[in-house]
């Protein structure tokens, strides 16, 4: 009669591995660190979220508007 209570225990101790394992992995997701990459430069920003898993995203440095419009030949402006 040991068997089904012993099986009782072992699905519970695995749904509970499951369930942490599940809330450390949504932990690194939602909260990834910040990782300095010289070989790109400064215009790249890499994140490292769960373990091994790194992505890099290239930071563009918006320019002001009234700066976009008059660098541009034939651009007029009308009040």
């Amino acid at each position: 009669m040991t068997g089904p209570w012993r099986n009782r225990k072992a699905f519970m101790l695995i749904a509970s591995v499951l369930a942490c394992t599940a809330v450390a992995v949504s932990i690194g997701l939602a909260y990834p660190t910040p990782v300095s990459n010289p070989a790109l430069g400064a215009d790249w920003r890499c994140l490292r979220s769960v373990g091994i898993v790194t992505t890099c995203r290239r930071v563009s440095h918006a320019q002001p508007m009234s700066h976009r419009l008059s660098t541009q030949p034939g651009a007029t402006r009308q009040a």
